[in-house]
């Protein structure tokens, strides 16, 4: 294994953050999220349920630390020098106070992620404690942080694609195997089959496969269920190139569609194109969103959509694939679309026990509007 990309991009990334320290007064970083420590190091490990983080100084000294077994992934993965590690029996809070006092001797401001999955409570308090007894007061950096991942550069652009054609390819096996008589199980292994075969790694959460009135129900894995014919199979999935993800959601038919699922499944096509629309520089993700759910009323089916649009995508460990934290397709959001950000758009119809039928796109926002991704070329689709 060796970095993703060439040691200048990671210069840049650390110089925009350094940028950021000096603009906010902060004399250095601590940086525990997943996806923030890999965009900023490249450092990428299934390990990161363990305690991690990256320390990066406002004048140039930046170092990662981690339990010592996991150092030689960090040496595989990163152009760092500093990569320091601790035993399984040492205390990680106090370890990481050690190393800051070492590359910023004197803190007196310290930014930290309030936000992080992988910093609970307990250990949060205990870090700001500890730095607050050295003589530094904290400062939250989640926004920062966020801000700069939003926007893809040309070389993240390139790992996405390769994400996007794994991800077409993991769906074209799965629209193949969806056929009546076969098991969900077995449309799920075609999928994880033709998903690692075409390049992905492991992925941040698991392929969708649910078919008939289970696919009603959001985030089914597969089943035993056999698939009947005139029913819809709605299938989600994500490849990851580079731990950088690119989704799709899509529903095939066994048959005749009829019914409830045929009018859902004209309301999210249309409801899809609607929100698309939408997705431009200077756009609104909100606008989208609205568009999204109009479509879905004007079809008499307001009652089945209950949730955003669509979301950022990029970097992602378990347990998600997307960045929706980062920007969401959604009433509340208030920032505005901006070209290099890519986004996955994913109208999705449920009625419990009876159907469902989702319609994706994941599309990169251009100079000039956007362009799709990640597509189903494999019938019968809708």
């Amino acid at each position: 294994m060796s970095p993703v990309f060439p040691e200048s991009e990671y210069d840049r990334r650390l110089a925009t953050l350094r940028e950021t320290l000096r603009a906010e007064g902060l004399d250095a970083v601590v940086v525990h999220t997943p996806e923030n420590v890999c965009y900023l190091s490249g450092h990428a490990t299934p390990g990161y349920y363990t305690y991690q983080c990256l320390v990066v100084t406002a004048d140039g000294e930046a170092a990662l630390l981690m339990r010592q077994t996991e150092t030689e992934n960090a040496l595989a993965t990163t152009y760092f020098k500093r990569i320091n590690g601790f035993p399984d029996s040492a205390d990680p809070i106090a370890a990481t106070v050690a190393l800051l006092a070492e590359l910023a001797p004197g803190a007196r401001a310290v930014g930290i992620e309030a936000k992080s999955w992988f910093l609970p409570p307990e250990s949060f308090l205990r870090l700001r404690s500890l730095l607050a007894e050295a003589g530094a007061e904290t400062t939250h950096i989640d926004g920062a942080l966020a801000a700069a991942r939003l926007i893809k550069s040309p070389a993240e652009v390139e790992r996405i694609r390769l994400a996007a054609a794994s991800t077409n390819a993991g769906m074209a096996a799965a629209a193949r195997a969806a056929v009546p008589g076969a098991s969900e199980r077995a449309v799920a292994a075609a999928t994880f089959g033709a998903l690692v075969e075409s390049g992905s790694e492991y992925f941040g959460m698991e392929p969708f496969v649910a078919s008939g009135p289970r696919a009603g129900t959001i985030h089914a894995s597969w089943s035993d269920r056999v698939i009947q014919r005139d029913e819809a199979v709605l299938l989600e999935m994500s490849a990851t190139r580079g731990r950088y993800n690119a989704p799709l959601m899509h529903t095939v038919w066994t048959g005749e569609l009829r019914g409830d699922a045929a009018a859902m499944a004209q309301a999210c096509a249309e409801a899809r194109a609607a929100a698309l629309a939408e997705v431009r520089p200077g756009g609104s993700p909100a606008a989208a969103h609205a568009a999204c759910k109009a479509a879905i009323a004007d079809a008499g089916l307001a009652h089945t959509y209950r949730k955003r649009s669509g979301y950022s995508v990029g970097i992602a460990f378990a347990p998600d694939w997307g960045e929706g934290h980062l920007l969401s397709l959604g009433e509340n959001e208030e920032k505005r679309f901006e070209t290099g950000m890519i986004v996955h758009v994913v109208p999705t119809l449920r009625i419990g026990g009876v159907a469902g039928v989702g319609l994706s796109a994941t599309v990169l926002l251009t100079a000039t509007g956007h362009e799709v991704l990640t597509v189903c070329e494999i019938g019968p689709q809708l």
